[in-house]
């Protein structure tokens, strides 16, 4: 009995010594999303300040992205992945996610795009887990999240209030993008796969669908920028972007969970709306200022840990085994 007892403890203890390194690797590539998705933001509207199209963009997204990762696919395969679901994975953190982003980003501000993109992302994430999954956030989380939603109302308010029908238009395909990437951090968790290999998935499968379209449009304006700007799209976007943020989004949403992960993208609207003031001329008014402060007070409140010990809180939901 005092063996079996031992065992027991030893066993508790070895899985309690490799949890807390997997949450801290987590939080860290949680944190490095958000700083590679302020840069999509910052450096798509810099492209698209030149004379580069969003066909353009896209294509170095996708061609160097998928380039990247190809040799993970080949490696890796589907592995029991169907191809329904493999198709799913491409079209909501690829395909239709890049190209709606990049469709708001020509046509509103930056700001804009970091509110209406990531800073609702924790919104889109926690609906879709309390409905698809049916789980339930602790108490902290739903304040946390309620807060946000009103920091992104307030942060938005200047894009109602004074829209044009081209920016209204832009606004609602950054939603579109924004419920895209929740749909692909809920699906990845649940379909269970290693971070490298749903990160493949996604870029190879772009990569097949686009490329192809892209070489039959007329206009490309690929060689008509300079070598440095055409190089910081390139590793931005190709590299960065279309590889490096989709690895470790996905390794985040593994480790801590999609809501839980999409609460820390609500700190990207105060860095890029900081950011491109400098970088942009683009300054943020009262009411988006305040909308900075609320935001960022709720993701802190969201992400406080140990309230409704009980409850399995949305993070923690059970991996689909792969289907061979």
């Amino acid at each position: 009995m005092t063996a079996d007892v031992e065992q027991s403890l030893g066993r508790t203890a070895s899985s309690a010594s490799t949890a807390v390194p997997d949450r801290a690797i987590g939080v860290l590539c949680a944190m490095l999303s958000v700083v590679l998705f302020s840069s999509f933001t910052l450096v798509s509207r810099l492209g698209f300040s030149s004379s580069l199209t969003l066909p353009d963009i896209a294509a170095l997204r996708f061609g160097i992205g998928g380039a990247v990762l190809l040799p993970v696919l080949l490696r890796h395969g589907l592995a029991g992945v169907r191809p329904r679901d493999a198709g799913a994975l491409a079209v909501f953190g690829g395909l239709g996610f890049a190209l709606f982003a990049y469709s708001g980003f020509s046509l509103a501000p930056a700001a804009h795009g970091a509110v209406l993109l990531h800073g609702t992302l924790p919104l889109f994430t926690f609906a879709i887990v309390s409905i698809a999954l049916r789980q339930r956030g602790t108490r902290y989380q739903k304040m946390g999240v309620a807060l946000i939603g009103v920091g992104v109302a307030l942060m938005a308010y200047d894009s109602l209030a004074g829209a044009s029908a081209r920016q209204l238009l832009g606004d609602f395909f950054l939603l579109l993008a924004s419920l895209f990437w929740s749909s692909y951090g809920v699906l990845t968790r649940r379909l269970g796969l290693p971070p490298e290999q749903g990160a493949a998935i996604v870029a190879v499968g772009s990569m097949c669908c686009f490329l192809p379209v892209y070489a039959v449009l007329p206009g490309k304006a690929l060689l008509l920028v300079g070598w440095g700007e055409l190089l910081l799209q390139a590793v931005f976007q190709g590299v960065l972007i279309g590889a490096v943020s989709i690895f470790v989004y996905t390794r985040a949403v593994a480790a801590l969970g999609p809501a839980q992960t999409a609460l820390f993208t609500a700190a990207v609207p105060c860095i890029t709306t900081i950011a491109a003031v400098p970088l942009l001329a683009e300054s943020p008014s009262v009411a988006g200022a305040i909308g900075v402060g609320v935001v960022t007070l709720g993701m802190i409140v969201a992400l406080r840990r140990g309230d409704d010990r009980g409850r399995q809180p949305p993070c923690s939901s059970p991996t689909r085994k792969p289907e061979g």
